[in-house]
């Protein structure tokens, strides 16, 4: 009788089991997606601004990849550190400057050589640079007036010495190239100069740490040495908009203060410069 009594209490209990609602496989899966999508509402919900960041800075850089204005100047609007390193440490309109606000005590020159930024030619963008010279080491943007400016950096050497090649573009034309040499301990600033003084003053002498060199189309070189660095910079002069553009930032006329034939067989050199 007891066991008639238990196999009777464990059909009715498996009977019960099946006929519960709640242990059909498709309401549990309908239970799990609910609860699934309330998390992840909840997730949205307190989240929302990153998600909505990380779905911007994905569609940015599927358009217009890492390397573009538009890429860095998210981390830049968003307060978010940068992926990339930043090839200055002060604004790149001061290293324009130089070229509308004369450096004291400076000399200028004119030649009837051509002046160029290596091989890359002015007014080249951003991309087919990136095309020739492969991703770059550094980059750094800024927007001022409604103008996009943004200038990009290489880490190359020069007979084995350490410079960096930086190319300053506004709206993606590149405008303005510099090479900078912050290590002087390898480098001979006389022979630099010797070599300004060959190619582009048929050997003239240059007797000062500052010069300009000035081109008969109005591109211009600056060097400059500190004592702490060397910095020699090209500006191209031959699109009308883009002199238009600088000479609203800066007042010509006005000075600023200045931070303080042994090469003619030198082919490199002369060819770099």
């Amino acid at each position: 009788m007891t066991i008639l009594t238990s196999n009777i209490s464990a059909i009715l209990l498996v009977k019960a089991v099946k006929d519960n609602p709640a242990s059909d496989p498709g309401i549990m899966y309908l239970i799990i997606s609910l609860v699934s999508l309330f998390v992840f509402v909840l997730i949205f919900v307190f989240m929302k601004n990153r998600v909505i960041q990380m779905l911007r800075l994905w569609y940015i850089t599927l358009v217009y990849g890492r390397y573009s204005f538009e890429f860095l100047t998210f981390f830049k609007t968003n307060n978010l550190r940068s992926p990339h390193n930043g090839c200055i440490k002060d604004e790149i309109m001061m290293h324009l400057m130089v070229f509308y606000k004369i450096l004291k005590n400076a000399q200028e020159f004119k030649t009837t050589t051509q002046i160029d930024f290596g091989r890359i030619p002015f007014m080249t963008r951003s991309q087919n640079l990136f095309k020739i010279k492969g991703k770059p080491n550094c980059m750094k943007v800024a927007v001022q007036n409604n103008v996009k400016l943004m200038v990009v950096g290489y880490h190359e050497t020069l007979q084995g010495r350490k410079m960096r090649a930086m190319y300053f573009f506004l709206n993606d034309h590149f405008v303005m190239g510099e090479y900078l040499f912050s290590d002087l301990l390898h480098i001979n600033p006389s022979q630099l100069v010797g070599t300004f003084s060959s190619k582009y003053l048929n050997g003239n002498p240059i007797e000062k740490d500052v010069f300009y060199i000035k081109d008969t189309k109005g591109n211009q070189l600056n060097y400059e040495h500190n004592g702490f660095s060397i910095s020699i910079k090209y500006l191209f002069n031959g699109d009308r908009e883009t002199n238009n553009i600088l000479s609203d930032f800066f007042e010509s006329g006005n000075t600023i203060p200045d931070n303080n034939s042994i090469m003619a067989g030198n082919e490199e050199l002369l060819d770099r410069f």
